[in-house]
């Protein structure tokens, strides 16, 4: 619930004060107050001196002052203590009150959660009470104050780098062995009543296998992973979607329980997890739309042409062809020169030259992946924090979905029950 603004009574300076090498005068400005009244965020000078008499801190410099002792950062005007701040190091030192503790809450109230104010952040709120008031350790306070602000911490945007260094999966031993799997749509339905591309790609030779489909329903997505992967390339050890219900159900949970297959999913709202199979959707979108005709009702015509280009171009990750990296070989293309002749080789040196060719290709694929990997990881992590979080440990969790723009980018402090991974 939003409570209304206080009247203010505002904190002004008066207009006679000395020079701070000159001695004070004894005479005191006369200010108008408003009637007390217990809403009221009282700011005036009479308001600070009463402040200031009870405070035990302040009363001890403005004794030494009256009795002769150097005080070269404090003043004292009609009674009131004022500190001495500069904007700059050539700039004249100008008077300024010192606040006493007991005011500081109706100071940052004043400067930073009336609607005059606005909710602003750290700089602006400084810049607004720097001219106007002073206490020790005053950008903490006000750093503070506005990290426990209940409509700031509901309401903020952040414009910072998001916590967490970046984290890589460990490539596999050999193809085919963890798949990635993801939908891309949707897209208008083309001539043939497709709407939908379910896409599988291999994780370490970043092989792509896609299928049109007129839907993402259960049984569509299950018949593509058994009839175009799993009777084709074999079983793989593991398979890493998103937790759309056309991975996570029980049909899906049926077929990887009886072939052991290990199904990972990604963290919610964060695609990253799926990265490998997300980078490709973004690729084959773009070069898919090149050959859309106007209406863009045919593009399911080029799907595998698509395909065909990437899978039998280098990866800059791995350093060689997909193609190459899952069957052992280089592909002929349509447009290679046809050899004069054809030499077949006996059946034990091709078997043992591919079986020599697959090693070097498997070995040295994972090695540059990692260093790629190593690379991005140094990228991304610079300037950035890393954070961690145990259960107990009390959160603000982001608004994701179904948020209007004035809405709360961020749900109440929710307590960490339990975690999953690191």
């Amino acid at each position: 619930m939003l409570r209304q603004p206080h009247p203010i009574v505002p904190l002004s300076l008066p207009s006679n004060l000395p020079d701070p090498d000159q001695q004070p005068t004894t005479t005191r400005t006369s200010l108008p107050i408003s009637p007390a009244h217990p809403s009221v965020i009282n700011l005036s000078l009479d308001a600070v001196t009463a402040a200031q008499e009870r405070d035990p801190k302040i009363r001890n410099i403005i004794d030494r002052i009256r009795d002769g002792k150097n005080e070269s950062n404090f003043v004292l005007h009609d009674n009131i203590l004022y500190c001495l701040v500069s904007k700059n190091s050539r700039a004249t030192r100008s008077h300024v009150p010192y606040i006493p503790p007991s005011m500081v809450p109706a100071v940052l109230e004043t400067f930073h959660d009336h609607p005059l104010s606005s909710h602003f952040g750290v700089r602006r709120t400084l810049y607004k009470i720097k001219p106007r008031a002073w206490w020790p350790n005053m950008q903490r306070g006000i750093e503070n104050h506005i990290a426990s602000c209940h409509q700031c911490a509901h309401h903020r945007t952040c414009r910072k780098k998001i916590p967490g260094h970046l984290k890589s999966i460990e490539p596999p031993n050999d193809v085919f062995q963890v798949i990635h799997l993801d939908f891309w749509d949707p897209v208008r339905s083309s001539k043939q009543g497709n709407q939908y591309v379910l896409v599988l790609t291999d994780n370490l030779s970043k092989y792509v296998i896609a299928q049109a489909l007129p839907n993402n329903t259960v049984k569509a997505t299950a018949e593509v992973i058994i009839n175009n992967f799993i009777l084709v390339h074999g079983v793989p050890e593991r398979i890493i979607t998103d937790n759309g219900v056309h991975f996570n159900n029980a049909l899906v949970k049926v077929i990887t329980s009886a072939m052991n297959i290990n199904h990972a999913f990604s963290a919610s709202y964060h695609p990253q997890t799926n990265g490998q199979v997300e980078r490709f959707n973004a690729t084959f979108s773009t070069q898919l739309a090149k050959y859309c005709n106007e209406d863009h009702d045919d593009w399911d015509d080029n799907l595998q042409s698509v395909l065909y280009a990437y899978n039998t171009g280098i990866h800059a990750t791995t350093g060689f062809t997909p193609y190459e990296l899952a069957f052992g070989r280089k592909q002929n293309r349509p447009f290679d020169p046809i050899a004069p002749t054809i030499t077949i080789p006996a059946t034990g040196d091709f078997y043992n030259r591919l079986i020599r060719t697959r090693k070097i290709l498997i070995n040295h694929s994972p090695e540059n992946i990692q260093r790629q990997q190593q690379r991005a990881k140094h990228r991304y992590d610079q300037h950035r924090k890393t954070t961690s979080y145990s259960i107990g440990d009390y959160v603000f969790v982001k608004v994701c979905t179904g948020r209007i723009k004035l809405d709360e980018r961020w749900i109440d402090p929710c307590c960490i029950v339990d975690k999953s991974g690191e």
